[in-house]
């Protein structure tokens, strides 16, 4: 009775311990979890109002595009197919000064054929003084002859002429082959023609209908090279404003518009496939250069968070007060939420999109106006 007492209790002692600890790991989970809600409520989360304005327009987000910062001068250097590249000086990327050597044929060839075309020559002189003794030596028998026989010699004479006549003509010919050899040899160094960078260093070897081996952009003043595929080829058009996007920081950005679509000058052609397609480059003229380096690679957006008197058009839900006469948006200030009170234009209804004519700027962060967000709050910012 005792012992059946004894089990009784200390079953009763194991449920209470067990039931502390179930308790006590309760505790640590409901206070893990309230302390990570405290944690992240601190903390706002805000968009760039470039990229809020483009998926807020009405268009919805357009496409992104790949791209390169080349000069607004490039210069292709041709190479004479008909020679063998000796050396090649230069690489793509590279930095060059007019004047600098590119690459070197090969003039073995070119040597060769020049002393053939000189020994050719010589015989031809050796064949006219020749020619000129035998036309001599016709004419002089030609007087001594009996009158029935001048009109043999005038004959003979005459294809004589026409042969000294033919020579020189040879000699002619050779000379003006032998003076390009010489020109050809005399530009075995192709220097560069303007100072730049190399873009690119074709493999010749390759097929290819042109003689392009080599291009140049030359430096100074700044463009965007776009490419963009047949299939979506027509969503741009000349005069289109866009965003440029950094790679390497998400914060750099410059502005510009579309300048030229080269849709005679294919960049890309695949044939090999079922779903075959090409590209086709474009070009943006800039509003500004500053930090932009040649030859960078860089991202390329429609630029929908703008109107068509360039003003910012963003959503009206991120917008607090926008009948009041002080709107605000919350936004991100040296890490902290502030209100960045802006001034208004026009709500266009069919896009549900205020035009904001001051206050915030594309490259500025803000936090959409949820019941979370304080003053002062901390901010995580939500790169694209």
């Amino acid at each position: 009775m005792s012992r059946r007492r004894s089990r009784n209790q200390n079953k009763k002692k194991i449920i209470i311990i067990v039931a502390i600890v179930v308790a006590v790991l309760a505790g640590v989970l409901v206070a893990g979890i309230v302390l990570t809600r405290d944690k992240s409520a601190d903390t706002a989360t805000v968009q760039s109002v470039a990229k809020i304005c483009a998926s807020g327009n009405a268009a919805g987000i357009g496409n992104v595009y790949a791209g390169t910062v080349e000069s607004q001068k490039t210069v292709n250097v041709n190479a004479n197919t008909s020679y063998k590249i000796a050396d090649t000086y230069v690489k793509a990327g590279d930095t060059v000064k007019a004047g600098d050597k590119l690459f070197t044929y090969d003039m073995t060839e070119n040597r060769m054929n020049a002393k053939q075309v000189q020994l050719d020559i010589e015989k031809l002189n050796n064949n006219a003084e020749a020619l000129q003794e035998e036309l001599y030596q016709l004419m002089e028998e030609r007087e001594e002859a009996s009158s029935s026989e001048k009109d043999t010699y005038s004959i003979q004479i005459l294809q004589k002429q026409n042969e000294i006549k033919q020579n020189a003509y040879d000699i002619e010919s050779k000379q003006l082959e032998l003076s390009n050899l010489n020109e050809e040899a005399a530009e075995a160094t192709v220097s560069a023609p303007i100072a730049g960078v190399i873009r690119e260093v074709k493999d010749l070897s390759a097929s290819s209908a042109s003689n392009v081996y080599m291009t140049i952009m030359a430096t100074g003043d700044y463009r965007i090279q776009g490419v963009i595929n047949e299939q979506n080829i027509d969503e741009i058009k000349t005069g289109e404003k866009v965003i440029i996007h950094s790679r390497s920081n998400s914060e750099k950005l410059w502005y510009g518009k579309i300048s030229e679509i080269d849709k005679d000058n294919p960049i890309y052609k695949d044939e090999n496939s079922a779903t075959a397609s090409t590209d086709y480059a474009f070009y943006i003229t800039l509003d500004s250069t500053k930090g932009l380096m040649l030859g960078e690679h860089i991202y390329i957006e429609k630029n929908l968070g703008l109107s068509t008197d360039g003003k910012l058009q963003l959503p009206a839900y991120y917008i607090m007060g926008a009948d009041s006469a002080k709107p605000y948006v919350f936004a991100d200030r040296g890490g902290k939420i502030e209100r960045a009170y802006i001034t208004l234009g026009a709500l266009d209804e069919q896009t549900n999109t205020y035009t904001v004519v001051s206050g915030i700027e594309l490259t500025d962060y803000i936090a959409y106006p949820d019941a979370s967000i304080k003053i002062g709050m901390s901010t995580a910012r939500e790169e694209a």
